[in-house]
């Protein structure tokens, strides 16, 4: 074991190496490496989708296997901001302790090196008797995941389960929040800030007010089983104005709304409308649009799946303490995995910090033990019928 984490290991520090910024890098250099690693284990991998955002996929079978392992993980990241608030080279893959650093590391580059690795050594073992399916998807922190799109084309639609590369060993996440994404404009009447008439109509005064309105909506107070954290509303931009002596005729707002499954992003859409038509009637200079950017439903996998059974027993017969079933805040690919019907386990790995900030690390120290959890319950998996 010792000479796959060292590979691991080493396997990652060159994927961090490769900039794969959402926004402003190609996926085009990882996909190569990726590609080669798989052909270098002898393997036959598959380039796909877009030229400046491609894919990677595999598809290993085995003979006589009634089951399909699908392993899945992005390869962009966000971008790695100020240099200067990283206490090393973001692109460097350093390692300090148990500790390596590096944009991408944890989100989801050493999920990558695992599912390489975990894939040669599962697919060399006579004990393990299912088929096996990579997917390396593109285009993912951007939100329009184009990636999993190109990747759900190919991928076995009968899969058994599909593993996600995030990283996390205190819990097992087994779902994910859904999303709603909006732009609100609203609209007022341009005129000179000194004016003694007062016949301006302030855009951003009347947005203000409806972002008020929206925050008390009883959506937002719901919570259920595993999705203990609720639902949630973010204004992420707000945008109105053009110089500081004339009122604004117009302003937007884009707001980013996390829902629960019990939660369709259509009504929420129009509890969201009828409370904004509500202002209206009561002033009539309240004038707005609402524009759906992205939706896409929240996701659950049932916790007694056989396989998530067996994950939890070996995980916590290896790390000696008990480890729980949780959800994630943020959605992921597995929202649009989990429509095709494919049980998805979200995220379990080596522990990690700083995800999205400077100085993303991931705790290589327990590469060994994750490495054998997942190991031992896919064996498991793949036996029994």
């Amino acid at each position: 074991m010792e000479k796959i984490k060292k590979e691991i290991i080493n396997f990652t520090k060159k994927l961090v190496q490769i900039h794969s910024q959402s926004g402003i890098d190609s996926e085009k250099e990882i996909a190569k490496l990726i590609f080669k690693k798989l052909k270098n284990f002898g393997f036959s991998p598959k380039i796909i989708g877009l030229k400046e955002y491609p894919s990677v996929i595999c598809f290993l079978r085995k003979a006589g296997a009634k089951k399909t392992i699908w392993f899945e993980s992005h390869l962009d990241t966000v971008p790695a901001g100020d240099f200067k608030k990283w206490k090393f080279h973001p692109f460097e893959g350093k390692v300090k302790g148990k500790r390596m650093y590096g944009r991408g590391v944890a989100d989801s580059k050493i999920g990558i090196s695992i599912f390489c690795y975990l894939a040669k050594i599962l697919f060399e073992n006579p004990k393990f008797k299912a088929n096996l399916f990579l997917g390396f998807d593109a285009d993912e922190h951007s939100g329009n995941f184009t990636g999993i799109k190109e990747i759900l084309k190919y991928a076995p639609k009968n899969s058994d389960i599909c593993i996600l590369g995030y990283q996390g060993i205190d819990e097992i996440s087994i779902g994910g929040r859904g999303w709603l994404r909006l732009k609100l404009i609203t609209f007022g009447k341009a005129a000179h800030t000194g004016s003694r008439s007062k016949k301006g109509i302030n855009a951003i005064h009347k947005i203000q007010k409806a972002i008020w309105t929206i925050l008390d909506l009883p959506f937002l107070k719901q919570k259920e089983k595993f999705f203990e954290s609720g639902s949630n509303l973010n204004v992420s931009l707000i945008k109105g104005g053009k110089i500081i002596n004339v009122v604004p005729d117009i302003c937007e707002a884009l707001l980013d709304i996390r829902i629960i499954p019990s939660q369709e992003p259509k009504e929420i859409l129009r509890e969201t409308n009828q409370k904004l038509k509500e202002i209206k009637k009561k002033d009539k200079d309240f004038k707005f649009k609402i524009q759906v950017l992205q939706s896409q439903k929240a996701f659950l996998t049932n916790s007694n799946y056989p396989f998530l059974k067996i994950l939890k027993e070996k995980a916590e017969k290896i790390l000696k303490r008990e480890i729980p079933f949780r959800t994630s805040g943020a959605g992921s690919v597995g929202n649009l995995i989990s429509k095709k019907g494919i049980p998805v386990l979200n995220g379990f790995g080596c522990n990690c910090g700083n995800i999205h900030t400077s100085n993303e690390w991931v705790n290589i120290g327990e590469l060994s033990k994750v490495f054998k959890i997942y190991e031992d319950s896919l064996i498991e998996f793949s036996k029994n019928d």
